[in-house]
């Protein structure tokens, strides 16, 4: 009896060892897995929102990735994509896509791979004594806008030609604004009206400088004006690394579709922490309300050629790219299929997060 019980304690201890050796394994070849992906940024704006939540959820390190996020103007990502100086793009795909240098000549254009948002994310103020807003009243009227290639303001365009309102005949565009003048020229009275990203809308309005009074994305419709894309070289040397980002953005999808705004705050807020947190509310209520987002990371034919339709029209591009030619969708598709979030599974872990957030 006592040799039986001994034979049964080696057993037991053999077999704890190969449990405890094969973890060690699997964590040394995780360690090693890990990757570095590097993410450059047209602005920081809860218009990107999904991105800053698989950050601080931790959905990228669940895809063994860290993510480092930096921001800058759409002409520099552009350039930092030709020189690898980062992997992926974040920023309006008339700077990334259709935006022709030497690179695009040669047929190396960067390549669209995964959407965060259904619509163009930016608003349409105009001062507080303003009566009821309908898009024809915009006849003879200005309004501040972006750069004249900027992809939302392809979009506004695109809403004022349907509007009947050929842009600089009927309507006065200034794009000649500089990006930190452009609310104190409103204020000053410089404009009937201003197109702003979230979070500068909520600000504005929290400021009494003018209120929202119509959405470019909701009257544009469906098109993808704002995208992640990388260089074709990096996409084929590192397609493991694209799927995992990609995995972990669709998941951040999940979790927004299935929580509130004032959850999503608290996770994002760290990403946002030189701004007032009722401002980064508004917007994410708003955004919400809009269905800004899209349920999943995959650019649409339609949504692409929507906003193709409307960079020619406005004058940006002198034919079609192709839909084939500019979107890899095999990565977004893959996330789909494979990616769930269950909100009552991950309950534990995301009340631990927020405990962790709140106590930061």
């Amino acid at each position: 009896m006592q040799t039986k019980m001994k034979l049964l304690i080696a057993i037991t201890i053999l077999a704890l060892s190969i449990i405890f050796i094969t973890h060690s394994r699997n964590n040394t070849i995780e360690e090693k897995e890990t990757q570095t992906v590097r993410v450059m940024e047209s602005v920081r704006s809860p218009y990107f929102l999904p991105l800053y939540l698989a950050q601080n959820l931790k959905f990228f390190e669940e895809q063994n990735l860290i993510v480092k996020i930096t921001t800058s103007s759409p002409g520099a990502i552009r350039a930092a994509l030709n020189s690898q100086r980062t992997d992926i793009a974040l920023c309006g795909i008339q700077k990334i896509i259709f935006n022709p240098d030497q690179s695009a000549k040669e047929g190396n254009s960067p390549k669209i791979f995964a959407t965060m948002s259904l619509r163009d994310g930016s608003l349409l103020l105009g001062k507080l004594d303003n009566s009821e807003f309908q898009w024809p009243n915009l006849k003879d009227k200005s309004i501040i806008g972006n750069s004249q290639d900027d992809s939302s303001g392809i979009a506004l365009e695109s809403v004022l030609r349907e509007n009947d309102l050929p842009p600089y005949r009927r309507v006065t565009i200034y794009h000649n604004i500089p990006e930190a003048l452009r609310i104190s020229a409103f204020r000053s009275g410089t404009g009937n009206y201003i197109q702003l990203l979230e979070p500068e809308a909520s600000y504005a309005e929290i400021k009494s400088y003018g209120k929202v009074v119509a959405s470019v994305g909701v009257a544009s419709g469906t098109m993808v004006v704002t995208a992640f894309a990388a260089m074709p070289c990096y996409i084929e040397e590192q397609p493991e690394n694209i799927q995992r980002f990609t995995n972990a953005i669709y998941k951040a999808q999940l979790w927004l579709n299935q929580h509130s705004a004032e959850e999503a705050v608290q996770v994002a807020y760290p990403s946002f922490n030189n701004l007032d947190r009722q401002v980064l509310l508004n917007s994410i209520k708003r955004y919400q309300s809009l269905k800004i987002w899209a349920e999943n990371p995959l650019v649409s034919r339609e949504a692409y050629e929507n906003f193709n339709t409307a960079a020619k029209e406005a004058g940006e591009i002198a034919s079609f790219v192709p839909y084939e030619t500019a979107v890899i969708t095999d990565f977004a598709r893959q996330a789909a299929e494979t990616i769930v979030y269950n909100q009552e599974i991950e309950k534990p872990k995301r009340n631990s997060l927020l405990r962790r957030l709140l106590n930061n």
